[in-house]
């Protein structure tokens, strides 16, 4: 699933959303991580650290992709 990842104002964490909660106004979003913000306290834009357990969760999510030598 592709992600957004927006900052929230409780933690200025930037959390990854899943992109289908990024198609309009909602009261609140709910980060990977099962951080919740309201409207009014996301920044949409990607600023300061990355949250370790959405960055775990969407790693997680990843295909097994093994190179070829």
């Amino acid at each position: 699933m592709p992600y957004v990842w927006w900052q929230s104002e409780y933690d200025l964490q930037c959390h990854a959303f899943s992109l289908d909660q990024a198609d309009g106004s909602r009261s609140f979003y709910e980060a990977v991580c099962e951080h919740s913000v309201p409207d009014e306290r996301v920044s949409r834009a990607q600023a300061g650290a990355l949250c370790t357990d959405c960055l775990i969760k969407v790693g997680s999510d990843l295909p097994d992709v093994r190179w070829r030598v």
